[in-house]
């Protein structure tokens, strides 16, 4: 049993339109993700440069308390550990932030609120865009931008002028 015309006309159309929707959404998403082992030496010396740097992100933070994200250690409800970036909203105490999640952790199942307190000891990476958009941190951007460089991966114009505003 096959389509009337217009059956078949209007098919060939949704076809189309959500063929034309997974392109538009796949070229606002800027670049493709680069592929990285978890224990790629640049990426784990990206981590000890962050947690070695604490003391600059905190005096950084309270120069700059509203242009500060750390990357954190997450523990989800099905107990697996990501690694997601989070706004940072205040300095609860010395060792607690407030942060707001910048995405749904991938393997949490249950509600979760995007805001959480964050222990310092958690933080991966840490980045503060001072008042001139100069960027202090972000350690495990620059070893991503390292790393594509090693892979043979030309970046994209726009990550060459983020790696611009590096500090």
């Amino acid at each position: 049993m096959g389509l009337s015309g217009n059956a078949a006309l209007w098919a060939l159309l949704a076809i189309a339109v959500v063929a034309l929707l997974l392109w538009a959404v796949r070229r606002q998403s800027g670049f493709p993700p680069l592929e990285t082992k978890p224990d790629d030496p640049l990426l784990l010396e990206s981590i000890a440069q962050a947690r070695a740097t604490l003391g600059e992100f905190g005096a950084r933070l309270a120069d700059n308390p509203k242009d500060a994200i750390v990357k954190l250690r997450f523990v989800s409800d099905t107990g697996a550990v990501e690694h997601v970036w989070a706004e940072v909203l205040e300095r609860r105490d010395e060792s607690t932030l407030m942060v707001r999640l910048a995405s749904q952790p991938v393997t949490q199942k249950g509600p979760l609120d995007p805001v959480i307190a964050c222990a310092i000891a958690d933080i991966e990476d840490w980045q503060v865009r001072d008042a001139d958009g100069g960027i202090y941190g972000a350690f495990s951007q620059r070893a991503m931008f390292k790393i594509a460089r090693r892979d043979g991966v030309k970046l994209p114009r726009k990550l060459e002028a983020l790696e611009k505003l590096y500090r």
